[in-house]
């Protein structure tokens, strides 16, 4: 039992729970297939990404994530859908930050 509590080792016990989120892609809804490809852009109009796609609260059914396109080498961003506006003149999602 090498650093288990009751004999249970911790990674058996995150995958006993059910998934908390669920990805939806493009063409699994019409939300997701008119925001997969999105820009995402910072407050200041720097690109941050493109929406690959959403992650919805299994529980609530509820936009909780918008995933971003990643390149070779680089981290999976999810940002948080509450942190993001749709700037519908110029066709992008804006992640905006209170400073």
């Amino acid at each position: 039992m090498q650093g288990t509590a009751g004999g249970r080792n911790r990674s058996n016990q995150r995958r006993a729970r059910p998934a908390r989120f669920t990805r939806i892609l493009a063409d699994e809804s019409s939300t997701a297939g008119m925001l997969y490809g999105c820009p995402v852009v910072s407050a200041v109009g720097d690109r941050i990404g493109t929406v690959h796609h959403l992650m919805v609260d299994v529980l609530t059914h509820q936009l909780r994530y918008v995933v971003l396109a990643h390149g070779k080498n680089s981290a999976t961003v999810a940002i948080p859908w509450q942190a993001l506006y749709f700037d519908a003149a110029l066709g992008r999602l804006v992640f905006y930050t209170l400073c």
